[in-house]
């Protein structure tokens, strides 16, 4: 029996028609494929440039620190935004922590302003001002012989400077420190307090505990000071200088701040100058505050009160009635015939919050070592 085949007209259709829909599928998932990885690699791009912006701010900040900043008081904030050259911004936000410490965020945004086309990173830096690692031994530290006579009050207790309020106590230190081999001699109603009242330790005579601190050294504050005077300098009735509503700064007649704090706060009061005088001072009546480095002999004749560090690298003298240091002295007496000698109705006295207030308001801010960035997303 003879088959009869059907007709075969319309396959070629149909299998063409099979293959453009297969390629068309390929093509789609080409195209879906190169999309994915476009919007994969333009993500990654965006979210690297936000990653770069967001270190940016961090990098800003710190590089246009400006010194008035570090006397911000705790809990309070510093807003800054940059602009990258790709149209980034960063929106940094400081904030005052205890002591020398700043937390700062920085959030880094790139992309269009529609949130679909944006990315963001924020990163967070601890911030510790990089102050001058001062190795104060005691209310004062000396090598040299010793002469203290009269109404003298010597005290390593810690206390903060008289109408200084934003002050948290800190540890008490010695009231003296001397050397092993310091001829010390004490008459009079002489009044020595501290932990304990006199310490004697070979630090006392090592070079070191005077001229170098840690980051920075004599050599290179003296360089950098705010004021500088020659030697052999007389300066009477040093005060704070307010022009305008600001605090002048002024060298004769010399304005070394307002160590007063009064309400409303003088403009006087925030500024702590570095003073380095070339070579013998004498200072008679007036007040300020600060970091005072001496290359030669330090002589103070009366009523004259100072907060801050005062190193000396010759002899001290302070006599007559109503002279104060509030913070930490040092003479180093490096020469055979330096001496230190206080007399008269004279106060030395241990204060750490005066001398973290005068080493902060000079010191630049730096990461701190250990666990000081964070990616906060």
């Amino acid at each position: 029996m003879k088959r009869t085949l059907g007709s075969e007209r319309g396959v070629a259709l149909v299998a063409a028609l099979a293959a453009i829909v297969l390629i068309g599928v390929i093509i789609a998932g080409v195209l879906f494929s190169v999309t994915q990885d476009y919007r994969i690699s333009d993500n990654s791009l965006r979210q690297s440039r936000a990653t770069s912006t967001a270190e940016l701010g961090l990098n800003r900040i710190v590089n246009e620190w400006s010194l008035p900043w570090n006397q911000k008081l705790t809990g309070d904030t510093l807003k800054r935004a940059y602009t990258t050259s790709g149209g980034g911004i960063a929106s940094v936000i400081v904030t005052k922590l205890n002591g020398p410490f700043f937390w700062a965020v920085s959030e880094g945004v790139s992309g269009a302003s529609r949130s679909s086309f944006q990315a963001r990173r924020r990163y967070g830096v601890l911030l510790r001002l990089d102050t001058p690692q001062m190795n104060f031994l005691g209310a004062i530290t000396t090598q040299g012989t010793t002469t203290v006579n009269g109404n003298v009050t010597i005290n390593g207790n810690d206390a903060a400077p008289p109408s200084w309020t934003a002050c948290s106590p800190g540890a008490n230190v010695p009231g003296a420190a001397i050397t092993p081999t310091t001829t010390a001699t004490v008459n009079g109603s002489v009044t020595l307090n501290g932990n304990p009242p006199m310490l004697s330790t070979p630090a006392a005579g090592d070079s070191n505990t005077y001229f170098n601190y840690g980051n920075t050294n004599y050599s290179s504050m003296a360089a950098a000071a705010t004021i500088q005077y020659p030697g052999g300098l007389l300066l009477n009735g040093v005060a704070p200088i307010v022009a305008g509503g600001t605090c002048a700064a002024s060298t004769i007649p010399a304005n070394w701040g307002e160590p007063n704090h009064a309400v409303p706060a003088s403009p006087c009061e925030s500024y702590f100058p570095v003073i380095h005088v070339a070579g013998n001072l004498k200072l008679t009546s007036g007040r300020g505050q600060g970091i005072l480095l001496v290359d030669g002999d330090l002589e103070v004749a009366g009523n004259f009160s100072f907060m801050g560090a005062v190193i000396v690298r010759g002899g001290l003298k302070m006599s007559g009635t109503g002279n104060k240091i509030v913070g930490a002295t040092m003479a180093a007496t490096v020469s055979v015939d330096d001496n230190v000698s206080l007399s008269g109705n004279t106060s030395v006295l241990y204060s750490s919050c005066a001398l973290l207030a005068v080493m902060s308001a000079n010191a630049y801010p730096k990461a701190a070592r250990q666990r000081g960035w964070v990616d906060v997303f």
